[in-house]
């Protein structure tokens, strides 16, 4: 990255994509055609790009987020929390009249287990116009999940012109993803996404195909068997920590938050990826996408025990 830039972009990170609010309830079993009580419930915000924004945040850097909501109460939690958070919400479409996104998530006790269920709502997705180009000209990475795609790629086009590094989230298969791995330097998939984006089973082999699609690393996230990543000369891998898990949910988004923060710092691929997933396995002992993330104290202290 540009240092001499780097000295006047206000944000370190802004992050552009889903918001939604979530629903969670801990549960002894998942419950087929039958009834069961809850163990804990937990109602705060969710969604990749939100949820990374809000890791990012609580590791220390300066965000911002980019998306839209409702005027409803559901909007107004989603953007509340994120303001608590530290995370500038200024770059947020508010939808006149507009139902939020929102996730309903069961949890399996001792298992971790999930079942989710999700909507859209009725939020209109961000025009292209309304990328903020204030927040992104003056951020150093961009962060996208690809929803919103009008506005992600004008985003991405924009940050890239000024000098910003794009890191994209590849958690859904869109069409559009395609246009975007193609202006993106880090490309982070889900091991779904890898094989849907590039037909092929073979983890190394799918990496290689996104690999050649423009971006400097490729990453392809296997949940609780880790990562693999490919620079383009060599592949690397990092397994994942092992913790008490509670719940899972959200471990991706808050993988690609402290990727993104890790990123700002460091170049070093292997060491970005092993502090990714040690925030990310801190998160899971914890309901919720956010309740467990960890600030960065707390990171290097469980890192250091396990060097």
């Amino acid at each position: 990255m540009d240092v001499k830039a780097d000295k006047i972009k206000r944000y370190d990170i802004a992050a552009l994509g889903f918001c939604a609010i979530d629903h969670l309830c801990l549960i002894p079993k998942i419950p087929e055609d039958g009834k069961v009580e809850i163990s804990e419930l937990l109602i705060c915000g969710g969604g990749p790009a939100a949820t990374a924004a809000f890791a990012a945040a609580r590791l220390g850097a300066r965000t911002a987020y980019l998306g839209a909501v409702g005027d409803d109460a559901s909007g107004r939690q989603v953007l509340k929390e994120l303001k608590n958070a530290n995370v500038d919400v200024s770059g947020v479409m508010i939808r006149p009249g507009a139902i939020s996104p929102a996730g309903y998530c069961w949890v399996e006790q001792n298992t971790g287990r999930r079942s989710i269920a999700w909507s859209r709502g009725s939020v209109k997705a961000l025009r292209a116009n309304e990328a903020k180009e204030a927040l992104i000209r003056s951020s150093r990475i961009l962060l996208l999940d690809g929803h919103h795609p009008e506005a992600a790629i004008r985003a991405a086009k924009l940050a890239r012109k000024h000098g910003a590094k794009v890191l994209l989230d590849g958690g859904t298969f869109r069409l559009p993803m395609k246009a975007l791995m193609a202006l993106s330097d880090v490309v982070i998939a889900s091991e779904a996404f890898a094989g849907q984006m590039t037909g092929r089973d073979d983890v190394k082999s799918a990496l290689m195909k996104i690999y050649e699609y423009g971006p400097d690393w490729a990453v392809v996230t296997l949940g609780a068997q880790g990562a693999v990543a490919y620079n383009g000369k060599k592949f690397m891998a990092q397994k994942a920590f092992k913790v008490n898990v509670v719940d899972t949910t959200g471990a991706g988004d808050v993988y690609h938050g402290a990727f993104a923060y890790k990123y700002l710092s460091c170049p070093d691929l292997a060491e970005i990826m092993r502090f990714s997933a040690a925030v990310a396995a801190m998160k899971c002992r914890k309901l919720g996408g956010r309740c467990g993330i960890p600030e960065i104290k707390e990171v290097e202290g469980f890192m250091r025990k396990r060097a």
